[in-house]
């Protein structure tokens, strides 16, 4: 028994030793890590250039942003004024929320004013630019289409009015809860192209060319929202709306019976290929930037209140991993300033890599644009500087990376387009195609990363090799006009005079 119970004593001792040991450790490293965050830093010069934005060039009543803000304004109203309206309650909401923090006003409290809206009445599920063919399914739906006319003239009436306005400027306060303001654009704008689709299959050469122009049009006004400063959603909607209107003209192309315009001056006119830049969606970092800044800033002032920060929705991801982070540490492992500089070094590597080089991205291994640095083991996160603010930046780094590649995938589906129009317009046989590809790199390659664009022969269609990862379903291929189809139809039709070039 004595011997039994020298062993206890002793494996207590060293028991007590290991674990007072591992305490002490523990006191001591987070002695360390307490005293590594007793100050913030200053802000770099690059967070600083960064917040400042970009100055508004556009009068009201030439802001395409304030006119979406205001297309559901009530019937008879001005878009241009509801719209500013809207904007500026919100923007005085952010105001309000930088001076007083309280839960009404952290997070974004509701935009949306009470009173009536102009909204769009029926059903245009029918249409789906992106993932089926509108040329070939507005004809099925003509009643419908008459239908949808007749009962939302007025908001339709707004849509083309778009087409009017000379840019696109975002005028609402950066913040992760600006107003949703493309919303009710959506179910119009697809009435817009089923209806264009319908007019330019009419035959009558009036209604067509009226049908190309309008479509014309609305590639300029989502050129123009894709250049002008936005947030991300304002970019990645444009693109969209880029691809559909591009899907539609190459079912267009595709048709033998459709009378294309095929001068030699037409090109640009009815498939316009924009600039490589119009596709370098690297602006919009510095948006998610300024509106991460103000987001961080509202919630700082929400932990020296005492307040948890009301989470809208389930996508609040910075939100939600505040409010986590904040029960598990405090204030004193998050550095206001030294959070905006990590946000600024990672807004400025997105820059960087939104830049389409296909050398480059061949070189690297097909790396996709954008790829995320590394992350640290988290145990050296919690023991280094800031640990708290490197957790908040490493959230949104993630999600951005996939966005510029998906730019790119739009640019290169209007060259395919383009690649299409002058295999009609040079009258190019399906035999003659693969040479018609490696003689013009310019229309065939994608334009972020250098590859070929394939040609099924079999099936005769042209396809995308995306560099984006797409959602399901999305249309990157597109079929080819055959000249041998189109033969008996040209000798009896004369082609549409091409549409006004774009401005």
């Amino acid at each position: 028994m004595t011997e039994i119970g020298s062993t206890i004593r002793f494996l207590l001792k060293w028991s007590g030793l290991v674990i007072g040991g591992l305490v002490l450790v523990a006191l001591l490293l987070f002695t360390v890590a307490w005293t590594v965050n007793l100050r913030d830093e200053p802000l770099t010069p690059e967070s600083q250039a960064l917040r400042v934005p970009p100055p508004n060039p556009y009068a009201p009543e030439d802001n395409i942003y304030l006119a979406l803000a205001g297309l559901d304004a009530p019937p008879g109203e001005s878009v241009t004024v509801v719209g500013l309206a809207r904007i500026e309650r919100f923007n005085r909401q952010v105001d309000l929320a930088s001076r007083a923090a309280r839960p009404e006003t952290l997070g974004g409290a509701a935009t949306q004013d009470p009173g009536p809206r102009l909204e769009f009445r029926g059903d245009v599920g029918f249409c789906e630019p992106l993932n089926r063919s509108v040329w070939r399914d507005a004809p099925a739906h003509r009643t419908d289409i008459a239908k949808l006319l007749a009962d939302n003239a007025e908001l339709y009436q707004r849509y083309v009015g778009l087409h009017r306005r000379r840019g696109f400027h975002e005028t609402a306060q950066p913040s992760i809860t600006a107003p949703p303001v493309y919303f009710p654009a959506m179910p119009i704008r697809k009435l817009f192209l089923a209806d264009a689709a319908l007019r330019l299959r009419t035959g009558e050469p009036r209604a067509q060319r009226a049908a190309l122009a309008d479509l014309t049009d609305d590639v300029r006004l989502w050129r123009a929202v894709l250049t002008g400063r936005g947030a991300l959603i304002s970019k990645m909607i444009a693109i969209a709306y880029l691809e559909g209107d591009y899907l539609l003209l190459a079912d267009m192309i595709a048709d033998p019976q459709a009378p294309v315009p095929l001068g030699a001056a037409d090109a640009d006119g009815v498939v316009p290929l924009f600039a490589p830049g119009d596709w370098n969606i690297g602006s919009v970092f510095a948006e998610e930037f300024r509106a991460e800044v103000a987001t961080l800033e509202q919630l700082q002032r929400a932990s020296a209140t005492g307040l948890r920060v009301p989470e809208r929705y389930t996508g609040d991801l910075l939100l939600q991993s505040w409010n986590r982070a904040e029960n598990i540490a405090g204030a004193h492992f998050f550095k206001l300033h030294a959070t905006e500089n990590q946000f600024a070094r990672q807004a400025a590597r997105l820059i960087g890599s939104a830049a389409a080089d296909p050398a480059a991205f061949t070189a690297n291994g097909r790396q996709p644009l954008g790829s995320p640095p590394v992350s640290e083991h988290p145990w050296t996160v919690w023991l280094s500087y800031n640990p708290i603010g490197q957790i908040l930046a490493a959230i949104p780094a993630q999600g951005l990376t996939g966005y510029a590649p998906r730019a790119w995938d739009g640019a290169a589906l209007q060259r395919l387009v383009r690649l299409s129009y002058e295999i009609r317009r040079q009258g190019i046989e399906p035999a003659g195609i693969p040479a018609f590809l490696a003689r013009h790199p310019e229309w065939s390659t994608h334009p972020g990363d250098g590859r070929p664009f394939l040609w099924d022969a079999k099936n005769g269609e042209l396809r995308v090799q995306t560099m984006g990862r797409q959602p399901a379903g999305r249309r990157f291929g597109i079929r080819i006009w055959q000249i041998g189809l189109a033969a008996c139809w040209s000798r009896r039709h004369r082609p549409l005079a091409p549409p006004a070039a774009p401005r």
